[in-house]
């Protein structure tokens, strides 16, 4: 029964763990999320979101007055890898 338990409890840590990894940045009425099906592309961003602050090379940092400060990290492909939040935004 002990195992059971600290099974379930590593188990319930881990997924919490994992939605806690998930990143979200919207934009208008449009939300990327790291974690979708079919990642979105850095031109649907670029749509949506406009210029952001910097690039460089695959990365892009979004940063908006009093909200975390985005950095989205694009593969070779241009399709969306992650999102980060900073704290902070300019």
């Amino acid at each position: 029964m002990k195992t059971l338990i600290t099974t379930v409890l590593w188990l319930v840590l881990a997924l919490g763990a994992r939605a806690v990894m998930a990143n979200k940045m919207d934009c208008g009425e449009t939300v990327f999320d790291d974690e979708q099906t079919v990642p979105a592309t850095a031109a649907q961003v670029l749509a949506a979101c406009g210029e952001p602050t910097s690039k460089e090379g695959g990365q892009w940092v979004y940063q908006r007055p009093g909200q975390f400060t985005k950095i989205l990290q694009f593969d070779s492909d241009g399709n969306l890898q992650s999102i980060t939040d900073q704290p902070g935004g300019a």
